[in-house]
């Protein structure tokens, strides 16, 4: 089954997954990185942030926030807005859809970002 998903689902379901997940990845050694200064100048656009809303306005403003694999011989992994667009809707449909319907978990989470990131899941 497939999921065609609009910019703006899949910068949401993305989103979901910075906030759901991104601890959960430092348990397999998967850091997230990002330049200082793009998140002092994203963060004075938004009132009130949180740190994904920072995050995201780093990728709408056309940088991007890297992951960094400590374990796994110190790759690095950027991703920018056009990545989210084009791999969030790769996902496995079961997460998608838990996602989709509210029903979804930390592994929901996990497996969108390491499908962004990978185009598959490696870990777990």
């Amino acid at each position: 089954m497939e999921i065609k998903l609009s910019k703006e689902e899949s910068m949401e379901i993305f989103h979901g997954a910075m906030c759901n997940a991104l601890g959960w990845m430092q348990g397999y050694g998967i850091e997230l990185k990002f330049d200082r200064d793009h998140y002092e100048s994203a963060s004075k656009k938004l009132k009130n942030p949180c740190y994904e809303d920072v995050l995201q306005q780093i990728l709408e403003d056309g940088n991007p926030i890297i992951f960094y694999d400590e374990e796994g011989g110190e790759d690095e992994f950027p991703i920018y807005l056009k990545d989210i667009h084009e791999k969030v809707g790769n996902t496995d449909a079961q997460n998608l859809l838990n996602i989709i319907n509210e029903n979804d978990d930390v592994i929901d989470a996990d497996c969108v970002i390491q499908t962004v990131l990978f185009g598959e899941i490696i870990f777990g």
